[in-house]
């Protein structure tokens, strides 16, 4: 009689069980292609296999014939074989043979493996999601530990906010004032937004917050990024959300004014002056040395929430208004597509390819730049600019995760799709990723509950085929990882369903630790100790 199925998430796109069993021991030995080198070590380490063992064998070998990241995995009563095309694809076939194995019977060091037969590949060649450290800042073990959960899900990009009004958080040996001044403001809280601000104790506050991370830890971050096939997407806002930058550098702003490092939540008329060329020359020196730091493909430059500056361009400064008459332009909007495919060009001179939020993009934004989809936009407009550049979709709020689990459940994420989200298809969509912003999550205890359990349902829309998904099934294969997540201590949210009716001052957002959502949260962890 065959076995039955290992609960595997996200699913894969043929998985047959086979009949028999095949042990695996300490002894077993580990055998890849050099190449495939990152797959070998990573289920090595997990396997704690002995480097002279002389029993049994996992294969690691290369197939050209599998699509790009995807995986053949057989087990069968002679050995584990897992075949790939490429680096990742064996990554992602160790992944299932470790999670196959967590739920192998085990008795004095002996697993006992169910055969089985996965054709496997993903839906998406991007699979993303971002953390916010420019407003609350969590820490490389925190970073550490985030990567581990996603390479366990197959996802591939870590996009990382750095840089925000509320913080600098890169080392800068060019323009040292950024760590000075932009990486410290004088509240760890963030106030502002007056729907939160009348709920006790989510006023600004706290003591004075000064983080930032040094080149050699961000180093240390990429490489262990590296090894678990996953690429890190700096984030440097710009030419809005940069009041840190301009309090450390005023005269980059159009008013030449002193400003603070914003302790405020909300969207700022404060923007950088991009009639200038000074500000350009700061822009090109700091991006090649974040660059730097990060060897991989895509940039993030940001290009949100930058309207309100439109304004100051257009009315209140007079070099960006020459600028402007000189461009033969006249609204705000066409001076930041300027200032934007100036900042392109920099980036494509470093070999780095542009993300920019899609309500940055305009009619002339240069077409190799990759469309970040927020903010919803006329079916027009996403066909026109769906046909002429490539898409990341993060659609709001079905793919934000700082908003509470009331407002996105569980099964709103599992049901998330590409086209009912606003696209008329999904041509030249590299993928997808969630978003985790941290005005008000600040602490990582507080971004994981907002995070959890919600990245497994995005991880399976991410890599299985639609045919292939079934929430129902996709529920009771989550069981198994709430008990990996209770043995890792990640701390996720166990309200579900009715239990949200017992949550007291609901919120759109998750409001950190001091929320009542996760202090109810809290509680259901403590009688949960008590069982």
């Amino acid at each position: 009689m065959s076995l039955p199925k290992y609960s595997i998430i996200p699913k894969p796109q043929k998985y047959d069980v086979l009949d028999g069993t095949y042990i695996v021991t300490s002894e077993t030995e580990v055998l890849c292609v050099p190449e495939f080198m990152k797959a070998g070590k990573y289920i090595s380490n997990f396997l704690k296999t002995k480097k002279d063992a002389h029993e049994g064998s996992i294969k690691i070998v290369k197939d050209t014939k599998i699509p790009a990241e995807g995986y053949r995995l057989k087990v069968s009563t002679d050995g584990v074989v897992i075949s790939a095309s490429d680096e990742n694809g064996a990554f992602y076939g160790t992944v299932t043979l470790k999670i196959m194995l967590m739920q192998s019977k085990k008795a004095s060091g002996v697993a006992v493996l169910n055969c089985a037969y996965i054709y496997d590949y993903p839906k998406y060649s991007y699979r993303g999601g971002m953390m916010d450290e420019a407003r609350h800042f969590f820490g490389v073990d925190a970073v550490k530990k985030t990567l581990d959960n996603m390479a366990l899900l197959k996802l591939n990009k870590f996009h990382w906010h750095l840089c925000d009004d509320h913080g600098y958080r890169i080392e800068s040996e060019v323009f040292p004032l950024l760590n000075e001044i932009a990486s410290k403001r004088k509240y760890e809280f963030l106030g502002g937004a007056e729907i939160l601000s009348k709920i006790p104790g989510l006023q600004k506050g706290g003591n004075e917050y000064f983080h930032y991370y040094k080149k050699d830890e961000i180093r240390e971050i990429v490489e262990y990024a590296k090894n678990l096939c996953i690429d890190i997407i700096p984030e440097i806002d710009l030419p809005g959300h940069t009041v840190a930058m301009l309090a450390a550098y005023p005269q980059l702003s159009c008013l030449k004014e002193n400003y603070e490092v914003f302790c405020e939540n909300g969207i700022t008329k404060d923007v950088l002056c991009v009639g200038q060329d000074e500000t350009y020359d700061f822009v090109e020196k700091l991006l090649t040395e974040v660059a730097e730091l990060f060897p991989y493909k895509y940039f993030h430059m940001g290009g949100d929430e930058a309207s309100k500056g439109h304004k100051i361009w257009e009315k209140e400064c007079p070099v960006c208004q020459a600028k402007m008459k000189e461009l033969g332009i006249t609204k705000g909007k066409e001076l930041q597509v300027y200032f934007n495919n100036r900042v392109n060009d920099m980036l494509k001179k470093i070999g780095k390819t542009s993300i920019e939020w899609n309500d940055g993009l305009g009619d002339n934004t240069d077409s190799d730049v990759v469309g970040h989809y927020w903010i919803l936009r006329t079916p027009s407009w996403i066909k026109e600019e769906n046909d002429k550049r490539k898409f990341i979709v993060s659609t709001c709020p079905s793919l934000y995760f700082d908003y509470s689990h009331a407002v996105v459940p569980l099964k709103k994420v599992y049901n998330f799709d590409v086209v009912k989200s606003g696209f008329v298809n999904d041509k030249n969509v590299l993928g997808i990723e969630f978003e985790s912003w941290s005005e008000w999550i600040d602490t990582y205890d507080a971004w994981e509950f907002s995070v959890y359990p919600r990245v497994f349902a995005f991880a399976e829309i991410s890599w299985t085929e639609d045919k292939f998904k079934n929430y129902k099934d996709f529920y009771k294969r989550l069981n198994f990882f709430k008990m990996y997540m209770k043995s890792k201590n990640i701390n996720y949210s166990r309200i579900e369903k009715k239990l949200w009716l017992k949550v007291k001052n609901k919120t759109v957002f998750h409001l950190g630790n001091r929320g009542a959502e996760y202090k109810y949260n809290e509680k259901i962890k403590e009688s949960e100790n008590k069982e």
